[in-house]
C-alpha cells in the first residue's frame, strides 16, 4: 500500500493499533511547506516514523464518519485498523448531548468520551473519558501547582517512560487556555478525587498527554502497557482535533 496522493511513499511497516504509544490526528503524511509534497490522504490517527532522517506521520488507524454530511461530534465515526474499512476497531455514537458511546467490534461497550458540564470548563478540559472499573479521567486546567517540572515528575513520568525531559519544554495548545501560563494538557485518573486535598495532594495517575507544539499538529503520548483503553483515547483525540483545530482538515 501506497500512502499520499502528491508523491508515492514506499510502505512502512505496520503498527498494531495497541502498541501505538505516540499519535496525532490529520491528513499530512509530512510536515512541510509546501503542499505539494506533504503526501495528505486518509483522515486518520498516525504515528511517528522515520526514514532517511525525514519524520512521517503514519496512517495506523483509519476514521470514517457514519454520516459523511455530519460533523464527526454530530453523527459519529468508526475507526478501521485497514484502508478498506475491513478490520473495525471500535464505533463511537453520540448518545445526547454530553457522552459518546465507545464499543469494540462486537458492540461491546469499551466506555465512553464525556464532555464537560458548561460551568466546570473554567477548570477542566471540554473532553474526558470513562472506562468500566477506573476513576473518571479527567484533564484539570493549569493543573499543575508549584510548576510543570514538579506535576511532570509525578505524573508524565508515567504516561511515556523516558519522554520526561522533552515535555518539560511544551505546554497546552487548549484555546482557553491561551492566556494562562502554558502547561501540557494531561489527562489524569482520579483526579477529581483528589481536587479536594490540600496543596500538596497528588492528582491521580496521568495516562495521557498532549504537549505545547510550534507545529501545525499536536502529537498526544499515551502508555504503551497501561490500563488505559487506547480505544478510548484515539476516541476522545479524534473529536478534540476534529472540532477544535479542524484535523480532518489538514
Amino acid at each position: 500500500m501506497a500512502f499520499g496522493k502528491s508523491k508515492r511513499v514506499e510502505p512502512f511497516e505496520a503498527v498494531y493499533w495497541d502498541e501505538i504509544a505516540r499519535f496525532t490526528v490529520g491528513r499530512m503524511m509530512r510536515d512541510t511547506v509546501r503542499k505539494s509534497k506533504r503526501g495528505e490522504g486518509s483522515h486518520a490517527v498516525r504515528f511517528m516514523a522515520r526514514r532517511a532522517g525525514d519524520e512521517y506521520m503514519v496512517p495506523g488507524v483509519y476514521i470514517v464518519p457514519l454520516e459523511p454530511a455530519r460533523s464527526l461530534s454530530k453523527g459519529g465515526f468508526r475507526l478501521f485498523e485497514d484502508e478498506d474499512s475491513r478490520q473495525l476497531l471500535c464505533t463511537v455514537l453520540p448518545v445526547g448531548s454530553d457522552r459518546y458511546q465507545v464499543t469494540d467490534a462486537t458492540g461491546r461497550e469499551l466506555g465512553s468520551v464525556r464532555r464537560t458540564p458548561v460551568t466546570k470548563r473554567l477548570t477542566q478540559q471540554s473532553l474526558w473519558m470513562q472506562q468500566p472499573g477506573y476513576p473518571p479521567i479527567v484533564a484539570p486546567r493549569n493543573w499543575a501547582r508549584g510548576g510543570s517540572g514538579p506535576a511532570l515528575s509525578r505524573g508524565v513520568g508515567h504516561v511515556l517512560d523516558g519522554v520526561v525531559e522533552s515535555l518539560l519544554s511544551f505546554g497546552s495548545d487548549e484555546v482557553a487556555d491561551s492566556g494562562s501560563t502554558s502547561k501540557p494538557v494531561v489527562w489524569v485518573a482520579g483526579a477529581e478525587a483528589a481536587e479536594g486535598e490540600g496543596a500538596d495532594g497528588e492528582y491521580g495517575e496521568a495516562v495521557l498527554t498532549c504537549p505545547r507544539t510550534t507545529q501545525s499538529y499536536n502529537w498526544y503520548f499515551v502508555k504503551r502497557e497501561g490500563w488505559l483503553d487506547k480505544r478510548l483515547a484515539f476516541a476522545l483525540v479524534v473529536l478534540r482535533e476534529s472540532e477544535a483545530f479542524g484535523a480532518d482538515r489538514r
